[in-house]
């Protein structure tokens, strides 16, 4: 629920946020529980934590594992640039409510089938996100995911090559842009940001005029092939050319996390997967999964 002084309100709670978002939040009633059980949540991503809120308000014992050192999995890197503010926001947020609520957040806590076998837990949440899909470029070293990018991890360089013209891909691009450098984006479909009812349409119409006003170059029904001593190797329309770059930033897609809920689903009576680790949608449908379940367990 997006307010008339850009705040989003979540049970009577207000949330300042900036910029245009595509983060919409469940704001119905959330109803005691009947009988108090012990919840273990594995994932600090948005669909873990809006599982953590929801289970504990409604009166469960909840604790929230969590195996890097801070809560928002994927939501960190999505709001790095100036533009997605809101997503650190709503980190913030959960974090305090979490906080507030007096859910247990153990960091650095990469938890095993046997462990949870081995806990008192009522009820498994599995929340355990996606990961970047990784794409190689023979004969080039510096191939970086956005994410590492995003977050500082990796320089990319000043003249960088974007493989994938979705969400992540021009929104990194444009970022990258702002900092000053020669960016090309390059995306195997013949259009970038084509159109879904995951995506807004006037954040994607927005991003799609952006890109080239700053003086990104897009280059469509473009694959990467390789590298050679002169640059990498693009192919569009069974046309070769090379471009010059310090790096390629991959943004081709993400992976689901599943492989714990795979190994636990026949030992565990209640067990549940959730967000992108049960499919990799967006911010919306993981807060509204997690919602979904959590009320009703």
């Amino acid at each position: 629920m997006l307010n008339s002084n850009n705040s989003r309100n979540i049970n009577n709670r207000t949330i300042p946020l900036s910029g245009n978002s595509d983060i919409y939040l469940a704001t119905e009633a959330i109803k005691p529980c009947a009988v108090p059980r012990n919840v273990m949540i594995i994932g600090g991503g948005v669909a873990g934590m809006e599982a953590a809120r929801v289970a504990a308000r409604r009166g469960h014992k909840v604790e929230l594992y969590e195996q890097n050192g801070s809560l928002g999995g994927n939501l960190i890197a999505a709001g790095m640039p100036d533009f997605k503010k809101e997503c650190h926001a709503l980190i913030h947020w959960y974090g305090s409510e979490l906080h507030e609520l007096n859910v247990p957040v153990h960091l650095h806590s990469y938890i095993e089938e046997e462990a949870i076998l081995q806990s008192s837990a009522d009820v498994v949440i599995i929340a355990t996100g996606s990961t970047p899909v990784k794409q190689a470029v023979p004969g080039f070293n510096n191939t970086f995911s956005a994410e590492t990018v995003l977050v500082g991890k990796k320089d990319p360089g000043k003249t960088v090559i974007i493989s994938g013209g979705g969400l992540v891909g021009c929104e990194t691009a444009l970022w990258l842009c702002n900092q000053g450098k020669q960016v090309i984006l390059v995306e195997k479909q013949n259009q970038i940001l084509p159109v879904s009812h995951e995506l807004s349409y006037s954040s994607t119409e927005t991003l799609k005029r952006l890109l080239p006003q700053k003086g990104i170059i897009v280059k469509t029904d473009t694959v990467i092939s390789h590298a050679t001593e002169a640059g990498v190797v693009l192919l569009s329309g069974g046309q070769a050319t090379t471009q010059a770059a310090d790096s390629v930033v991959t943004a081709i897609g993400y992976q689901s996390n599943n492989a714990l809920y795979e190994q636990l689903q026949t030992e565990v009576k209640d067990i549940y997967l959730l967000g992108d680790a049960k499919q990799v949608k967006n911010i919306m449908h993981a807060v509204r999964d997690a919602y979904d379940v959590a009320s009703q367990i």
